[in-house]
């Protein structure tokens, strides 16, 4: 499969093979959705707590007496069966996420489903990291200008230049994340994505090299 390469001017440059065993399968939209909701669900903080019977105010004292007096028998007015008691098997808030498990096979085949709806709607492309020094906000805010897109990720190998990252901060509707942090979230999410050459070549080698495993072990 073919991607376009587009310059700093969003003009059209050039092609860029890429392999149709990641970029132009058919997407499951099944897959897609699952890998979201298992990163959301990961994001999540528990934010419900109750307190237990021994947390709550009241007297410690017996109600009534163990037996004889014809009722249930029970403790203190802080049990839970009593209204303004305790709280039986609460959540309990102590911090951390809602941890859920998620096959790597299924992650990375939604990863795969996420690039190729994004490649067979022309909404990604590889972008030619510029080379002079007087790159800034303005130019790369221009860009996307030019792009004609109301949002825009862009995905960038380890050994991006460092002035190239600071002209990305501070634009609406964008993002900037390695290649290693690439995720069906955020692919989805943005409207267009734009790759750097080392960024797709890394991420593709990647996936092949996970497919060529599984079939292996198969």
């Amino acid at each position: 499969m073919q991607l376009e390469e587009i310059n700093i001017e969003g003009k059209k440059i050039g092609t860029h093979e890429v392999s149709d065993k990641i970029f132009s399968l058919k997407p499951r939209k099944d897959l897609i959705q699952l890998v979201i909701n298992w990163q959301l669900n990961n994001q999540r903080k528990k934010k419900g707590h109750t307190k237990s019977r021994g947390e709550v105010k009241g007297s410690r004292k017996k109600i009534v007496q163990q037996k004889g007096s014809g009722g249930a028998r029970h403790g203190n007015i802080t049990a839970p069966i009593f209204v303004g008691g305790g709280i039986a098997h609460g959540p309990r808030h102590r911090g951390e996420t809602r941890l859920t498990k998620l096959n790597k096979k299924v992650k990375n085949l939604g990863l795969i489903s996420a690039l190729s709806s994004k490649a067979l709607t022309k909404k990604l492309n590889i972008f030619d990291e510029p080379k002079f020094d007087s790159f800034k906000t303005k130019s790369f805010n221009n860009f996307l200008l030019k792009l004609e897109t109301r949002s825009a990720l862009i995905i960038h190998h380890d050994g991006v230049s460092e002035k190239f990252i600071k002209s990305m901060k501070n634009i609406p509707n964008t993002k900037r994340i390695k290649v290693l942090g690439a995720n069906v979230y955020d692919i989805i999410k943005f409207e267009k994505i734009l790759f750097t050459k080392e960024a797709i070549k890394n991420l593709e080698e990647r996936l092949i090299k996970w497919k060529i495993k599984i079939s292996l072990m198969t």
